[in-house]
């Protein structure tokens, strides 16, 4: 008894410790934002002593933040929207000839492989590439989201596909249904689970990223994301950290009402994509 009162109690200060580790930054935000520059600096870690609105007033009447906005909801759109189309199907047919096929069963593990592969490995090259074919914008941040998307999706969605049974589809093609007809009414919705997984994870990721903007798109006002824009207030000499404050409160709003609508979704699609491989 004593034993298992002892790890209750670790157990419990664990899960605190990771609760107060994950929200005293998202706490700091709040309250950074809602203070004046004075405040700040007498009183970093304190609730605000009065309530300015102000800072988000302020970047609200700036056009500029909107030009950000859509940078970031269009290059996390489409990337997301190619994911959902590509991702399934080439997950689709790994998973089914993997084990029949040397090619597939190479080409999956290529793609497992390059999950182990870190960024900053890949980010000259891919910078050199993408400037040699012009891509140093918005389609060429569009591009490297989905390529480097690609072997954590099709690892998911892979080790998906091999838990499901496949008593439906053959039975399907007795009754005469061709490929497309199997995947599209019969694979294809079993897969939203994982697809969810994969479209919130990789939707926080593109939405919070600041690494790929700033080596592939130019620091120019058309360009940059939402994680750029924030640099737009601070000078040689100063960093009006009120503003980057409430800029960073509206960037993460939308992405964290979407992740929490589809909690549920991700950890169901992440349990099963875990299964097997």
């Amino acid at each position: 008894m004593k034993k298992k009162t002892v790890m209750k109690i670790f157990i419990y200060i664990a899960l605190i410790f990771g609760t107060l580790l994950v929200f005293f930054p998202f706490y700091l935000t709040v309250v950074s934002s809602l203070k004046d520059m004075s405040d700040i600096f007498s009183n970093f870690f304190g609730l605000p002593k009065r309530i300015v609105w102000d800072n988000f007033i302020y970047v609200l009447q700036r056009p500029d933040y909107f030009i950000a906005l859509k940078n970031s909801a269009v290059i996390t759109g489409i990337s997301i929207v190619a994911m959902v189309v590509f991702l399934p199907m080439c997950a689709y047919a790994i998973s089914r000839r993997r084990f029949n096929s040397k090619f597939y069963n190479f080409l999956y593990f290529f793609m497992v492989a390059g999950i182990f592969i870190p960024f900053q490995v890949k980010m000259l090259p891919m910078v050199k590439l993408m400037s040699q074919l012009g891509l140093l914008n918005r389609q060429g941040a569009i591009l490297l989201y989905i390529a480097n998307s690609t072997c954590e999706g099709i690892f998911l969605l892979v080790g998906y596909l091999s838990s499901l049974p496949t008593d439906l589809e053959e039975a399907a093609y007795i009754d005469g249904a061709n490929t497309n007809q199997v995947f599209y009414k019969i694979v294809r919705p079993i897969m939203n689970p994982i697809i969810s997984t994969v479209v919130i994870k990789n939707s926080l990721w593109i939405w919070n990223d600041y690494f790929m903007p700033s080596l592939v798109l130019n620091q120019s006002n058309l360009n940059r994301t939402l994680t750029l824009y924030q640099y737009s207030f601070r000078t040689e000499n100063s960093t009006n950290f009120t503003i980057v404050f409430a800029v960073m409160l509206l960037s993460i709003l939308p992405i964290f009402i979407v992740y929490c609508l589809f909690q549920k979704k991700i950890v169901a699609g992440m349990m099963e994509g875990a299964v097997k491989g």
